[in-house]
């Protein structure tokens, strides 16, 4: 069996085991990298050398080691397949070595821009003000907008990220904030009093298309311009929660790893940044200890 062949009885195992979102990234990365060479081969003939040259090449026409990486990563899962079937014994993937490459995550900007961004996100009074603060609690763009009203528990002002909506690939409960709560609450108590409350209903339908939204660049780049800030993805909010969190506030990386979904503490720690400060300090009280 070559590679491609694998890779498509791949995606018929893992169609219902896999989030779509992570399936379709799967195929995207496999078309655009893989499909029209190395996919060629038989998968019992692929030896490491072959990966290690794929992944060399693809360092040598620019791309980044961390997305060389990621590639690298869903190609091993295959070959692991691969193992099940009982087509090959050994990943060659596992001796591929690639450059070190500084993964720590970088979110330079002030203290008190930090503050004005959170500030922004929670005076905020568009539509979709509420998608924007939810974000604030450290979720992901996919979890809250695919969050349904059966997931949330105004008893215990608890709600629920599914694990077929998240990457941790398991059902995590969180509290909610009273901020969050009275969002919320007011949104149910609207849509009961309108008769369209259902809890097989998104928490946040999109009134154009009578959906869940799909695109909210335009309302959060608006946000943005409205108060002076500088551009940002929708996903540094999270970067910036951890960051605000570890570096400002003091917070745990155990509990920050936590409220983010990390399943590995090693992802959160990537925010810890060293101040410059701090280290001067201690040049600074040694020399002071002997005067």
């Amino acid at each position: 069996m070559t590679l491609n062949e694998v890779f498509d009885k791949y995606l018929i195992y893992y169609e219902f085991l896999l989030r779509p979102s992570t399936l379709k990234s799967d195929i995207a990365t496999y078309n655009k990298h893989i499909k029209q060479g190395l996919g060629l081969n038989c998968i019992n003939e692929i030896v490491f050398l072959d990966i290690q040259s794929f992944c060399n090449n693809l360092i040598r026409s620019g791309y980044k080691i961390k997305t060389v990486k990621n590639i690298l990563t869903k190609l091993k899962v295959v070959f692991k397949f691969a193992i099940k079937l009982e087509l090959i014994t050994k990943n060659p993937c596992d001796f591929v070595e690639l450059p070190r490459f500084d993964n720590k995550i970088y979110f330079n900007y002030s203290v008190k821009m930090q503050k004005n961004i959170i500030k922004a996100i929670i005076n905020n009074d568009s539509p979709t003000s509420d998608i924007f603060y939810f974000l604030l609690h450290g979720r992901r763009k996919n979890e809250v907008l695919s969050l349904k009203w059966s997931d949330i528990n105004f008893k215990n002002k608890t709600y629920s990220i599914p694990f077929q909506i998240n990457k941790a690939k398991r059902t995590m409960i969180y509290l909610m904030s009273d901020g969050l709560y009275h969002r919320l609450y007011k949104r149910y108590v609207s849509l009961v009093k309108s008769g369209s409350y259902s809890l097989d209903n998104y928490v946040f339908v999109n009134p154009a298309t009578n959906n869940k939204y799909v695109d909210l660049r335009k309302s959060w780049h608006r946000l943005l311009k409205t108060n002076n800030l500088p551009k940002l993805r929708l996903h540094d909010i999270r970067h910036l929660i951890a960051t605000y969190s570890i570096n400002h506030l003091g917070s745990s990386v155990e509990l920050v790893s936590y409220c983010l979904g990390h399943t590995n503490i090693a992802t959160t720690q990537r925010y810890i940044t060293k101040d410059m400060k701090m280290s001067l300090s201690v040049i600074e009280n040694m020399l002071k200890s002997v005067k």
